[in-house]
Parts: structure tokens; sequence; C-alpha cells
């Protein structure tokens, strides 16, 4: 599993050619020189660093993306975050904003996820808070009974806290971003798509949700 790896300052002796050719390798790779010695030596020596374990994350949350064309990368993910898009079926298609941060350090938290949609129409904005507070009832009454549940609504925006999911892999952590953020865009569309009627809206959401949330199918969803 993903876990915490502490950090300390040493001082080594390292040949200048050496230190040239790992600068230019980490420049190519856009990170530190500490860090491309960091993951050097961590493939060496097969100790997984936690960038590698957040590296493996994304790349998970990026085969889901692309199997599922509704959903596209925004950019190429940076160290400790990775965003996508989608459409929302609405007038003239406005794009909804999902941003995975990744916490590598925190032992409890795995991340968090912001999900936001800016837009100068007011019944836009009224439309899309009242899909965060649907969903956030539905979590609040399917995931653990919201025992764990962490998130927030401020700003026309919906951020909710990731906890780390015991015994999965970095891999199967991605997964299940990667199942969470998927029923989330689907349910948002279903939602959209039942407008202006609010009890078709709620019908035609909790359709979508009701069929992908069996734990058989998506279990690690309840995990976070």
């Amino acid at each position: 599993m993903m876990t915490p790896m502490g950090k300390s300052v040493y001082s080594v002796m390292l040949t200048d050619d050496v230190v040239a050719a790992v600068d230019a390798l980490a420049y190519q790779t856009g990170i530190s020189r500490s860090r491309m010695i960091d993951r050097i030596l961590a493939q060496h020596v097969c100790c997984e660093t936690p960038a590698q374990q957040m590296a493996d994350i994304f790349r998970r949350i990026e085969e889901m993306a692309n199997f599922h064309s509704r959903m596209q990368l925004l950019f190429p993910p940076s160290q400790e975050l990775l965003q996508l898009k989608s459409a929302v079926p609405y007038k003239y298609n406005p794009t909804v904003k999902y941003a995975i941060y990744l916490t590598p350090e925190d032992p409890l938290s795995l991340g968090q996820l912001r999900v936001s949609l800016r837009s100068q129409s007011a019944a836009l904005r009224s439309a899309m808070n009242g899909f965060y507070r649907f969903w956030a009832n539905l979590e609040e009454q399917h995931f653990h009974e919201g025992r764990f549940l962490s998130y927030r609504i401020d700003e026309d925006r919906y951020e909710r806290s990731m906890r780390r999911p015991n015994g999965l892999a970095p891999a199967e952590q991605g997964d299940a971003i990667a199942a969470y953020l998927s029923l989330f865009d689907a349910t948002l569309k279903a939602y959209f798509d039942g407008l202006p009627n609010l009890q078709e809206a709620a019908r035609s959401a909790y359709g979508v949700f009701g069929s992908e949330t069996h734990p058989k199918k998506n279990a690690h969803i309840l995990a976070l």
C-alpha cells in the first residue's frame, strides 16, 4: 500500500560529470536534481518512492479517462495534481473540472478532489450547487453512512477529502478514485438531463447512482 516516507538531508560526494548528466535528465523530466537522484537510487535498490506511487495512482485515473470518452485530461499530471474535464449537458455544453490533489506525506488522507464549473450564468451555477447538495446527500446515506465523509460546498465548488484506504496498493487506490470520478460524472450528467424538473433530475440521477454503487461492482469507492 502507499505509505508516507520520511525525508532527510544527506551530504554526498558526486562526480561532476555524473551530476551534469543527472541535471540534464531532471530538466527533461521536469523535476529537481534531488528528486531525480532519489528516483534513480530507488529504482536501483527496488524501493518505490512516494512519487512513483502517485504516478501509479494517476496512471490508473488516466486509463479510466481514456476509456470513458466523456472525460478528458486537461494537462499532463504534475507531481501531485491531475486535472480532468467533462462537458455538462446544458446550454452551450459548459465544462466541469475535476482536480485531484494527492498528499503523500499525510498518513490518514490520500488527497482531495475539487469539482468546479465557472460560469457567469446564475441559473447554471444554481443548478450545479443543487447537484452538489444532492450528491453530498447521496454520499452521506450510502458511503459508510457518512461516518468517514469530509466535504464542503463553497463558492460554486465541491471539495471532498479522500481518506487513505487500508490494504490497497497504489494502483488499486487509483482504481478507487477513477471509479468515484466516473460515478460522479455519470450521476451529474443524468441530473442535468432531467432539468429543469428537479424531481425528474433527482430521479434520473439516483437511477444512475443506484445502478453503479453495488458493492460487488465498485467496492473500492466505499473505501475513500
